[in-house]
């Protein structure tokens, strides 16, 4: 069956927007990454979109093949685009967008975002004496000990994050599960099913840099944005039941707020 390719999308308005030449500030590469990624960043380019090739591109903005590849491999640093080998140059995916409010696991964000969620267990452990802030996060006292569940988070196969999650060990005992099945299993799932249904949440938000162990297994470069996510969650009773701490590559997350006006402004 024959199928059917994306033509080779020109950046917008390229006609217009042209590279300024005798700008010392801004390097001639600098400049073209800054076009392509605003054309990403519009949606005017979109996932799954062939960029055109370095020698087009260079007669588009009248600049070399090096200038070209410079400015591509920005973008592809930056995890916007993506090269497969005698095929092209592609438009990687969308941002996932968190809507707040709204408390969603993983999972949950990955399919409503329109992508296929998948995870890779990484570590699993107890911890016979969980960190301060754990401890205080999840209400346990000195002798209780958590489990300490790492994971890394794809979305259509891409990695977009990882995730720390502490449960305090009393309930994961009652939930039985074997560390071996949680593979691409919705922890918030599994806890629901065992009776512990998720009500509420407290969460803090952070912008920190890759440090070396979390950039490789990120496949980002060393101090490259990150969201820190830190998360505890709590049944109707407001008994706690896990504390995550997260973290996703800025250029495959983003939030999406909505706000209401306190009652108190209202008034004329």
């Amino acid at each position: 069956m024959k199928t059917s390719q994306k033509k080779r999308l020109i950046p917008i308005n390229s006609n217009v927007r042209q590279i300024i030449k005798n700008d010392f500030r801004t390097p001639l590469y600098a400049q073209l990454a800054d076009l392509i990624r605003s054309d990403i960043t519009k949606g005017t380019l979109k996932k799954g979109d062939i960029l055109q090739t370095e020698m087009e591109l260079g007669e588009v903005y009248s600049v070399s093949r090096i200038t070209v590849r410079r400015a591509l491999s920005i973008l592809v640093e930056e995890g916007m685009i993506y090269r497969k080998k005698g095929r092209g140059t592609f438009v990687k995916q969308d941002k996932l967008i968190r809507q707040a409010p709204g408390l969603l696991g993983i999972h949950e964000e990955i399919r409503a975002s329109g992508s296929r969620p998948t995870t890779k267990l990484l570590s699993f452990a107890i911890e016979d004496n969980p960190p301060t802030e754990i401890k205080n996060s999840l209400g346990l006292d000195d002798k209780e000990k958590a489990v300490k569940i790492e994971r890394s988070i794809f979305a259509d196969n891409e990695i977009i994050g990882m995730t720390i999650a502490h449960i305090p060990l009393r309930i994961w005992d009652k939930i039985g599960l074997s560390f071996k099945r949680l593979q691409n299993q919705s922890l918030y799932r599994i806890l629901g099913k065992n009776g512990f249904k998720l009500y509420e949440a407290e969460e803090t938000i952070e912008v920190i840099r890759a440090d070396r162990k979390i950039a490789k297994q990120l496949d980002v470069s060393r101090g490259f944005p990150l969201f820190y996510l830190k998360r505890t969650v709590y049944t109707k009773e407001g008994i706690p039941i896990e504390c995550g701490l997260n973290l996703f590559r800025a250029d495959k997350y983003k939030f999406k707020l909505h706000h209401w006006r306190p009652v108190e402004f209202q008034k004329d």
